[in-house]
């Protein structure tokens, strides 16, 4: 079995078992594409084999119909690549005085490479949305002869479904994030600022074998109803409820969920509201299952928070989640996206109580054969953490 160690430099310096090469293949043979353009930082990721550090330079990853590679990236970063991707074909530019004049070279190099692939008169599928309108310009006109489509949603599909790899990975990253909440948590003590118990949560997850952080939501009491705000100097307060949505990237896969805690005692009524949250992720996760629609359970959330007498404040119960915290789809209303075997999907019911505090529990769930299986599995959800 492979260790803690072994999996996180495993998706630094070889990602192979990462990557759905077989399904991104099926998605752009149902496309009719003869290749694919990768632009985005999360499928650079996904189909060049290492983590890309993104920035605002153009960079390219080129995959055919028939599985051929090639790499368009700036020299600095050319070298990782060049030690650790399977591309072997790869073509860098030197950094110059301003960002436009890189652009310009990577698109030549990208035009070259085209060309090279016997792609000159191909219908390519490229993700427009992350080209600036300027560049896609001078990529379409110097080659006139492709036939440019939107190519976001192949990678999309081929990204949805993980491999075996990415499920360990993932698995790992949730219960990592998860104990560092719990850590933060656990050293917590009233009078304690938000800042210095996000800080906390922070350190421990990069000591847990997190690369980076990602969103650190962590108030108290009525601060928690301002959602997405910053945590404060503001001490936490015996009898508050502490609210935190937090998220941490490993290997390039972000984590997301969400944890309630209170400071001293419950009163009933926080209980209660908590545990209605409880129940209601315990509904919904009944129809995460293969071939089970994801806007069935937007029908079943509106229900249960009507019979709880609560108000679900947001326009989507969940999403699917990987490279990206939101992947491919949300959970909403009207939703036809058909769950299957192998997604990573985020259910968060949530309610903001005025005058009080905000409830909010969100964990991620892998899609199994026979349902699904909990991956943020470290704290026991079912009653608010105590703190003090």
């Amino acid at each position: 079995m492979s260790t803690y160690v072994d999996i996180l430099d495993l998706a630094r310096t070889n990602r192979r078992n990462l990557f759905n090469e077989k399904r991104l293949n099926k998605a752009i043979a149902d496309a009719r594409l003869d290749a694919v353009v990768a632009v985005s930082k999360v499928n650079i990721t996904y189909t060049g084999g290492s983590v890309s550090q993104g920035g605002n330079l153009l960079a390219f990853v080129v995959t055919t119909a028939g599985g051929k590679q090639g790499l368009i990236i700036n020299e600095a970063d050319a070298y990782y690549y060049g030690e650790y991707s399977w591309i072997t074909t790869i073509r860098s530019y030197r950094y110059l005085s301003n960002g436009y004049s890189m652009n310009q070279n990577s698109i030549r190099l990208l035009t070259e490479m085209l060309k090279e692939f016997g792609l000159a008169n191909a219908r390519i599928g490229i993700e427009i949305g992350q080209i600036p309108t300027s560049h896609f310009a001078d990529i379409k006109a110097s080659l006139p002869g492709v036939t440019w489509e939107e190519g976001g949603p192949v990678f999309e599909y081929a990204r949805l479904v993980k491999t075996p790899g990415e499920i360990e990975l993932f698995r790992l990253a949730a219960r990592s994030s998860d104990k560092a909440i719990q850590a933060a948590w656990s050293t917590a003590r009233p009078g304690i600022s938000e800042k210095l118990v996000a800080a906390r949560m922070q350190s421990f997850a990069l000591q847990m074998g997190a690369d980076t952080l990602g969103h650190c939501h962590m108030q108290s009491g009525l601060h928690s109803t301002v959602a997405h705000s910053w945590p404060m100097e503001k001490p936490l307060l015996p009898g508050e409820v502490v609210h935190v949505d937090f998220g941490a990237g490993f290997g390039g896969y972000y984590t997301d969920f969400s944890r309630n805690a209170i400071v001293g005692k419950a009163t009933q009524k926080q209980d209660r509201i908590y545990r209605h949250m409880w129940e209601i992720e315990q509904l919904l996760i009944e129809d995460l299952r293969p071939g089970a629609i994801a806007g069935d359970l937007w029908d079943r959330t509106e229900k249960a928070f009507a019979k709880a007498g609560l108000v679900y404040p947001w326009g989507t119960i969940g999403h699917s989640t990987g490279l990206d915290v939101h992947e491919g789809f949300e959970i909403s209303k009207g939703s036809e996206t058909l769950f299957e075997a192998g997604m990573i999907i985020n259910i968060e019911p949530s309610h903001i109580e005025q005058g009080d505090a905000r409830y909010h529990l969100e964990d991620s769930y892998l899609i199994t054969e026979k349902g699904c299986e909990l991956l943020t599995d470290v704290m026991d959800t079912r009653g608010l953490f105590p703190i003090g």
